[in-house]
């Protein structure tokens, strides 16, 4: 029986032809992409008016909660 000593195939990597360790991995990441190009296309001016009009429903809220509040306070003044 000869055993015959072959070595292991070495694999080649692509640091071993001189490529950058950037170029193992992919230049972008889909979901990363993907919701960069979402916010791109929200329309901002819309977004904006729709604050606008939400905080002027949260102003009108906090001024009958104030008004009743006082009301309440007026009430309990007389008693």
């Amino acid at each position: 029986m000869t055993a015959s000593t072959q070595a292991p195939a070495e694999v080649v990597t692509p640091l071993d032809l001189g490529e950058g360790s950037n170029d193992l991995f992919p230049k972008s990441f889909a979901p990363v992409d993907d919701t960069i190009i979402w916010i791109k296309n929200i329309d901002w001016k819309l977004q904006g008016e729709r604050c606008k009009g939400g905080l002027n429903n949260v102003g009108l809220v906090l001024a009958v909660i104030g008004e009743k509040i006082h009301d309440a306070g007026v009430f309990l003044a007389k008693i």
